[in-house]
Order: C-alpha cells, then structure tokens, then sequence
C-alpha cells in the first residue's frame, strides 16, 4: 500500500471524539427531541437503549472488525472480505453515504444560515418566523451560496487529513458542541414549567412497551441518529492502529450518541414547553416534523424570553457544529474510496467535493426534494445494515467475533453478538415493512407514483434502479479498487 494510505488516528481519545462527532449529529437535537417526546418519553429511553444494544453496537463492531481487517474503503472491503462478485454491494452502501450528504449539506446549510440570522440579529421579537423561513428557502441563490460554504467547510477538514483534518477538527468542535448543548440544558431546566418538559422526558408510561409504534420508532432513531451502516465506522477503522479495541470502541460510541441526544432533549423539549402557550400547543409543536420545529417554532420562541437572542446564537451553533462533524465522515466515505482506486488524498477530496456540490443543488432548490431524499435514503440506510450482516454470515458469525472483535478487545464480547446479527434480517423487514406501510397508508389511491415526496413507489424505482446499475458495473468496481499487498491477502484467508 501507498504511503497515503497508511494515515492513523494520533489517539484513542481523538477517533472517540472523531467517531462521536459522526454519531452526535442533527438527527440528536432536532429529531430526537421531538421522537422522544411523542412516544411517551421514558418508555421511549428503553426501548432506544435496547435498540441501541442488539441493533447499533453489534453493527458498530461489524463495520470496525470489516475496516480494520481490510483496510479499505466500503467497494475494497466487500471485493476483498465478501467476495468479488459481491463487490457492488459495497459500491451500493457507498452510494446510499453519498446520496445522504448531497442532501445533509443542505441540511448544513440551513444550520448555517440561521446561525448567521442569529448573529445578525434577524430572529427578535415580532419577527416572523415564517416568513424568513420561506424567504430563506425560496431564494435559490441563498441556499445554494450556503450549500458552497457547507461542502467548502467539510472539504477544508478532510483535505488535511486524518490527523490534521478529522481528528484536529473533532477535539475542538465536540467539546464546543457538548458546551453548546449543556448551556442550552440548563437554562432551559431553570425555567419555570420545565418540569412539564422533563415528565415527557423521562416518566416512562408502562403501557407503551406493548405498542408497535413505539419500538419501532426505538429502532428507527437508533439507527439513524448513531450513524451504524453508513460506512463510516468502516472507513475510519482503517485509520486505526494493530491493537485499536473494536468492542470498547462501539460501546463508548453508542454511549455518547445516547448522551449526546439526551442532552440535547434536555435543551429543546422544556424550552417548547416553557414557552409554548399550552401543553396542546407544545404538543403540536413536537409535531411539527424537523424543520418546523427547529427553523419556524424554537426560532419564533427564541425572541420571548431575555437573553433570547444569545440563546439562539448558542443553539444553531451547536446545530451547525452537529452538520459539520457528521458531514464530515460520510464524505470521508467517498474520498477513501477514491484513494483506493489510486487518487492521492487532495484531489480526491477535491473532486468528491464537488461532485457533492452539483448533486446536492437539487436538494438546495426545493425542500420537497431534500424531503423526498431523505425518505428514500433513509430506508436505503437501514438495508444498508442487512448488507453488512451478509457479509459476516459469509466469513462466519462466530468466527468473526473470536478472530476480529475479540483479538485484540479489553472485554468479551460473548454470544450475544451472534443472535443478534442472525436476527438482522427479520428486525430489518420489520422496521421497514412497517414504513412503507406507513406509506402505502398516505396514499392509498396513488402510493405507487414515484413522483410523490413519500411514496412508496419513489423508494422502490430509485432504490431498485441503483441497485441494477451497481450491478451491472460489478466487475467495473473489481477492478477500479487497487489490490491489497499479498501479505494482507494472506492474512484474510487464514
């Protein structure tokens, strides 16, 4: 291998932060607020700690044991540990990163843009919310000017590298971040009323446990909000050191995800319920879906309280650091790639950043677009997991965990890891069954026309028409992914 290849992550503490900065994103501060506060709160914490436990950390590990052992990208990793007529499955997982971050970049954008608003002091009081949303939104030239400065800051990291870029980067902007969120938590929970906030938080309802809606939402959270499937692990598995802990390493992961989220809950569901008129009132709110409640309802409530304005400056920081340290890894995605296939890293970086860019000016044109993506990829991220799963039933569940987890882990990973990748697939058809349920449900008359927002028939033509073209390029992708040495080759097959 290259010398560009050889890249390491300085220490433990740096990829932990790195790794938690992919984990900690905007899915924890404006989408699981409002999931946890619909889905009866406590009740919800333990069934996202479960979900968390046989669906998050064992994918983690599977990821890192893949990456570690191959070192290469998600295209390289299945040639070489699935095997090469499956090397197009690693081509597909990649595509479903890459299609994500077009979209998330925008989503960055945003984040971006009302932090500028705070700053210049646009959110006050008696302005409108929506009216600067839809004003920000329908100006083609605002976003796609906020979508360059996203992709150009995500681009800047990733070009110095993994030491300079990823790791530099993630020991600063996490700390920031988790300040951003504490101070946020605390003055919410100083508020009067915010114990109403804390009730949907933390007091479990019993009854719950036994709805479906419930643990599939759990399952859903977890699996979007860790980052687990996405490749991401596995590609910063390859930067790590011969004795890197892969099994503490997930643990610690998915423990500050959970954290990260709580915390952030701990900031936004007492701040709707102080400030909200009512508890109906606060309850729609929650509703309101991702950017109602973060870009129209917390940005018309900031304005209310003293000190609003600061409040909101500290709030779409830490929602923009959140865009930044989860863009970055599922770019880093791609750009591996690109080096395995020969390119040194700049001009990877380079020219994956642009291809960011063009791809994602759709999804910075029109928010039914950027909606439409997130439906369709989403799902796609979740079959993205089964693949993984796929791949160790080929090397050998059991063996897998004693030869790769195992070898070089401070604590035992027992059988336990085994049931639950054999359980995958069924998990999987559930949580996804039940949303394209969901959506055959929204359109009953038309839920096969691809050309709705959240139909099932858009998942279905965009995720079947990928899927054969990635087929169709297999032996395209064989050989555009340089060879490994052979003392590697060797290694892999003992």
């Amino acid at each position: 291998m290259s010398k560009k290849q050889d890249e390491q992550w300085g220490s433990r503490l740096g990829f932990i932060l790195a790794a938690m900065g992919m984990a900690v994103g905007t899915g924890n501060i404006w989408r699981f607020p409002r999931i946890v506060g619909s889905n009866d709160g406590g009740s919800f914490l333990i069934a996202y700690t479960i979900a968390n436990l046989i669906w998050v950390v064992p994918l983690l590990m599977t990821e890192m044991g893949i990456g570690k052992t191959t070192r290469l990208g998600a295209i390289g990793s299945f040639r070489d540990f699935y095997g090469e007529k499956k090397t197009w499955l690693g081509g597909w997982i990649t595509l479903v990163c890459a299609a994500i971050t077009f979209y998330y970049a925008v989503v960055f954008a945003y984040a971006l843009r009302y932090f500028v608003f705070a700053l210049q002091g646009a959110i006050k009081p008696g302005f409108d919310s929506v009216e600067l949303w839809e004003g920000f939104v329908g100006n083609p030239a605002q976003t796609i000017f906020f979508q360059a400065i996203a992709v150009i800051l995500t681009g800047s990291v990733i070009y110095r590298g993994v030491k300079g870029g990823l790791e530099a980067v993630a020991k600063i902007a996490i700390p920031t971040l988790f300040a951003c969120l504490i101070g946020s938590s605390i003055w919410a929970l100083m508020q009067p009323g915010a114990a109403v906030g804390l009730k949907f938080l933390f007091v479990p309802n019993w009854q719950a446990f036994g709805t479906s809606k419930l643990w599939l939402n759990a399952f859903t959270q977890a699996a979007w909000s860790s980052g687990a499937g996405w490749a991401m692990m596995l590609t910063y598995a390859n930067y790590f050191k011969k004795n890197e802990d892969i099994a503490v390493n997930s643990f610690m992961i998915t423990f500050g995800d959970a954290v990260g989220a709580i915390i952030a809950a701990m900031a936004v569901l007492p701040t709707v319920f102080v400030l909200a008129a009512t508890q109906a009132e606060a309850v729609e709110a929650l509703s309101a879906g991702n950017i109602g409640l973060t870009f129209i309802y917390l940005a018309q409530l900031f304005p209310t309280i003293p000190g609003g304005n600061i409040i909101a400056i500290v709030f779409f920081l830490a929602l923009s650091l959140s865009a930044l340290t989860s863009i970055v890894p599922q770019t880093e995605v791609i750009v591996r790639n690109f080096i395995n296939a020969g390119f040194d890293r700049k001009k990877a970086t380079i020219i994956v950043c642009l291809g960011v860019f063009i791809l994602g000016i759709p999804s910075a044109y029109s928010v039914d677009i950027l909606n439409n993506q997130d439906w369709v990829w989403g799902i796609g991220l979740l079959a993205s997991g089964l693949l993984f799963a796929l791949a160790v039933y080929k090397y050998g569940v059991d063996r897998f965990r004693t030869e790769i987890i195992n070898k070089s882990s401070d604590i035992y990973v027992g059988k336990w890891y085994n049931y639950c990748i054999i359980m995958f697939p069924m998990m999987l058809a559930i949580v996804v069954g039940w949303w394209l349920w969901q959506s055959i449900t929204w359109h009953p008359t038309n839920w096969w026309n691809p050309l709705l927002v959240d139909s099932f028939g858009t998942v279905i033509f965009q995720l079947i028409i990928t899927g054969i073209v990635f087929y169709m390029m297999n032996n395209w992708f064989i050989k555009w992914i340089k060879r490994p040495n052979e003392k590697f080759k060797n290694e892999l097959k003992v």
